[in-house]
């Protein structure tokens, strides 16, 4: 059975071991919130919420990610309604996440069964180096935002 909640500060070790933590500096920083997919004690995916200075102005979901031997069982979507829980509890109106133009089907996907559309801005090209946990990450993508009123 698969359980979501808050990463907590004693957790953050484990939790690192076992998945890719990449805005963690954010959540000291900024006061974000990671949510963690525990099962057996195992954390087997995340999802970063930036509850501020985002692209649309509203919470952003960011990174789901899902152990690879664990995907295709339902965790990114339990993942993301447990975002867009967090983000009602704090009394926001509307989430919204961005996915790649090409090359991630399968979240567009789970995301428009989830009922987000298309936030009607441009996409937006990301390119160069950016800075995850204190080194630089290349990166080369067209992200198209979704957004999706709670």
């Amino acid at each position: 059975m698969i359980t979501v909640a808050e990463l907590q500060p004693g957790d953050v070790a484990l939790v690192d071991r076992h998945l890719p933590l990449s805005r963690l500096d954010q959540q000291v920083e900024q006061g974000s919130t990671y949510l963690v997919a525990w099962e057996d004690g195992r954390p087997v995916g995340h999802a970063h919420i930036a509850w501020h200075g985002t692209h649309l102005g509203v919470p952003e979901v960011q990174d789901v990610f899902v152990r690879p031997e664990e995907r295709r069982r339902g965790i990114a979507g339990q993942l993301t309604e447990a975002a867009e829980a967090a983000a009602r509890a704090r009394g926001f109106e509307a989430i919204s996440l961005s996915v790649s133009e090409s090359g991630n089907e399968a979240a567009r996907r789970l995301y428009e069964q989830l009922g987000y559309g298309d936030a009607g801005v441009e996409p937006v090209r990301v390119r160069g180096a950016i800075m995850l946990r204190g080194r630089p990450f290349h990166v080369d993508d067209t992200l198209v935002y979704l957004r999706k009123a709670l």
